[in-house]
C-alpha cells in the first residue's frame, strides 16, 4: 500500500513539495501579477474549488502578492533617487505638505 493511501497528510504533504519545485511567476509583469492574483480571488471565493486546491491557489497568491510589493519597492526607491538632488535631500516636496504660499 502507498504511505500518501494510508495517511492523507502524506499525500498532501507530497503536493506541497512538488508545488515547492514548480517555477514561480518571478517574470510577471506587475499588471500580469495583479490579474492572476484576482483570478486567483475570484476562484476561491467563488466556492467552486476544493479545500486542497483552494491552498494551492492561496499559496500561489502569497507568491504574487510578494512579486507585487518587490516591484513596488522597487519603483518606489527609484523615484526617491530620481528626486533627489546633489545632496541627496528630496528635490520636491511631498505631495501631502502644503507649501506657505499655497495656503
Amino acid at each position: 500500500m502507498n504511505p500518501c493511501q494510508r495517511n492523507p497528510l502524506a499525500s498532501f504533504t507530497v503536493k506541497l513539495a512538488t508545488m515547492a519545485n514548480k517555477p514561480t511567476d518571478k517574470n510577471l509583469s506587475f499588471e500580469q501579477a495583479i490579474d492572476k492574483l484576482e483570478g486567483i480571488v475570484e476562484q476561491i471565493e467563488s466556492g467552486e474549488v476544493g479545500l486542497e486546491q483552494a491552498l494551492e491557489q492561496y499559496e500561489q497568491g502569497q507568491a504574487l502578492i510578494k512579486r507585487c510589493r518587490g516591484i513596488l519597492d522597487k519603483a518606489e526607491r527609484r523615484i526617491a533617487e530620481l528626486t533627489e538632488d546633489a545632496q541627496g535631500r528630496p528635490a520636491i516636496a511631498p505631495a501631502d505638505v502644503v507649501m506657505d504660499d499655497q495656503a
